[in-house]
C-alpha cells in the first residue's frame, strides 16, 4: 500500500472515529457540552480540513503525514476513554457558600482582572509580531493576572442564575464588555469560544436549559468557518496598529469568504502552519527517539509564571530544562510567527505514540468535574467551565495549556471559595 493510500485510510478512520463520537454526544443534549463532543468538533473542523491539506504537500518528510494523523486518532480515541472511563464525581469542593462574601469576591477578581485583561490586549499585537505565540517578558504577568477577570464573570453569572440580582448581573456586564471588544474587535478566537462555552454551561446548570440540536449544529458549524478565516477577519476589523478598531462593521464582514478559506485549508492552498509544525515535531521525535516524558510541563510552568524582570532571566533560564528542538535539529524547521505547535506535537514529544496518555487524562479530569457540577456542585461548576477552552486548546495549541491552569485555580479561585466559605457540606449540593 502506497503513502498516499495509507494517508487517505488513516484520515477515514479519523473522521469516522470523529463522527462516531458526534453521534454519541447527540444522543443526549447535555452531551453537546462535553469534552468529548467538543473535542471531536475541534478535531473535525480544524484538524482535519489542515492533515487533508497537507496530503498535497509534496516536502513533507517521507511517512511524516501518516504518524501524525495516527496520533491524532489516538489522541481523539484516547479523550473520549478518558471521559467516560470514570464513573464518579469530583468529591472536592462540597461546601455551603455565603454569597455576599461570594460576590464581594467576584466584584474584586473583575476590578483587578480588567486593568490586566487591558494591558494585554494592548501589548499582544507587539509581542506576538516580535515572538509569535511564544509570548515572553512582562506579557506573561499580565496574562497571568488578566485570568481573574475570567474567574471573577464566572462567578457573577453563576451567582445571577441561581437568584437574579442587579449585583452580579452588573459585575457580569462589566466583565462582558472586556469579552466583547477582544472577541468582535481583536478577533480572538479562544475567547469567543470561552465566552459561547461559559454561557452555555452556566445556563445548562443552573436552569437546565441548552439550545435545541439544530441551533448546536448551525453554531458548530458556523464556528468552524469563523475560526479557519479569523486572520481575514482580524485584518478587516482590526487598524495598522493592529490594536485599535479598523471601523469596519456588519458588511465587510460579510466579505470575507469563509467557505473559501475552509475549503482552501482542506484542498492545501491555504498555508496549514500549525498542523505543518505538528508534522515536523512528530517526525523529528520519531527519529531521533529522545523524550521529554512530561518533564516540558516544567518548562512550560517556568516559562509562563516565573517573571524574569523580577528574578532575573539567567535565573529563570537555569531553572528550565534543555530537551534541544528536534524539528530544527533534524529539518531545520522554524514555526510561522503566530502558529502553534498543536497538543499532538508535546504528547508526540513526550512519551511518543503513548503520549495520547495525555488526553486521556484530560478527559477523566473533565468527566470528574463534569459530574460534580451536574450533582450541584458549584466549585465544580466553575472550574469546569473555566477548564473547558483550556481542555480545547489542549488541541489547538498545547496540553500544557490545560494542566498549568490548575495552578491559576489554586492561586485566584481557592482562596476566594475558601473566604466564602460558611461551613462543610454533608449533601452534595452548594447552598447559598
Amino acid at each position: 500500500m502506497g503513502s498516499a493510500a495509507i494517508a487517505t485510510l488513516l484520515l477515514w478512520m479519523l473522521a469516522l472515529t470523529g463522527l462516531a463520537i458526534l453521534v454519541w454526544g447527540l444522543m443526549k443534549r447535555d452531551r453537546m457540552i462535553q469534552f468529548p463532543f467538543l473535542a471531536a468538533v475541534v478535531f473535525l473542523g480544524w484538524v482535519m480540513p489542515q492533515l487533508v491539506g497537507l496530503t498535497n504537500r509534496s516536502d513533507l518528510p517521507a511517512g511524516a503525514l501518516e504518524k501524525t494523523i495516527f496520533m491524532a486518532f489516538l489522541c481523539l480515541i484516547a479523550a473520549w476513554l478518558g471521559y467516560v472511563h470514570n464513573r464518579r464525581p469530583a468529591r472536592l469542593f462540597w461546601w455551603i457558600l455565603d454569597r455576599k462574601r461570594l460576590l464581594i469576591g467576584s466584584a474584586v477578581l473583575s476590578l483587578l482582572g480588567a486593568f490586566f485583561f487591558f494591558k494585554v490586549s494592548q501589548l499582544a499585537p507587539e509581542v506576538t509580531a516580535a515572538t509569535g505565540n511564544q509570548w515572553t517578558g512582562i506579557i506573561t504577568i499580565y496574562v497571568f493576572f488578566a485570568k481573574l477577570l475570567s474567574i471573577g464573570m464566572v462567578i457573577a453569572l453563576l451567582l445571577y442564575l441561581i437568584k437574579p440580582s442587579w449585583a452580579p448581573l452588573c459585575v457580569f456586564l462589566f466583565d462582558l464588555a472586556f469579552y466583547l471588544d477582544r472577541i468582535i474587535v481583536k478577533g480572538r478566537r479562544a475567547t469567543m469560544i470561552e465566552l459561547a462555552m461559559l454561557l452555555l454551561m452556566a445556563l445548562w446548570f443552573q436552569r437546565r436549559w441548552l439550545p435545541p440540536r439544530w441551533a448546536m449544529i448551525s453554531g458548530l458549524l458556523l464556528g468552524a468557518l469563523v475560526v479557519n478565516s479569523i486572520g481575514d477577519y482580524r485584518n478587516t476589523m482590526m487598524g495598522d496598529d493592529r490594536a485599535t478598531w479598523s471601523g469596519a462593521g456588519v458588511n465587510e464582514v460579510l466579505e470575507i469568504d469563509f467557505v473559501g478559506n475552509f475549503m482552501e485549508r482542506a484542498s492545501g492552498d491555504a498555508n496549514n502552519f500549525e498542523l505543518t509544525n505538528a508534522v515536523m515535531n512528530i517526525e523529528a521525535a520519531d527519529r531521533r527517539l529522545r523524550f521529554d516524558f512530561g518533564l516540558s510541563l516544567w518548562n512550560d510552568l517556568v516559562h509562563s509564571y516565573v517573571p524574569g524582570q523580577w528574578v532575573g532571566y539567567g535565573l529563570k533560564k537555569g531553572l528550565m530544562l534543555d530537551f534541544g528542538n528536534a524539528a530544527y535539529a533534524e529539518f531545520r524547521h522554524v514555526p510561522h510567527t503566530g502558529s502553534t505547535l498543536t497538543g499532538l506535537s508535546d504528547s508526540f514529544l513526550s512519551f511518543w505514540y503513548f503520549g495520547a496518555i495525555k488526553f486521556f487524562l484530560i478527559g477523566f479530569i473533565m468527566s470528574l468535574w463534569y459530574k460534580a457540577a451536574m450533582q450541584g456542585n458549584y466549585v465544580a461548576q466553575i472550574i469546569v467551565i473555566l477548564l473547558t477552552t483550556q481542555a480545547l486548546q489542549a488541541i489547538t495549541h498545547s496540553t500544557h495549556e490545560f494542566f498549568s491552569v490548575f495552578f491559576q485555580f489554586a492561586v485566584f479561585l481557592l482562596p476566594t471559595i475558601y473566604l466564602a466559605r460558611r461551613n462543610l457540606s454533608t449533601k452534595p449540593m452548594s447552598i447559598f
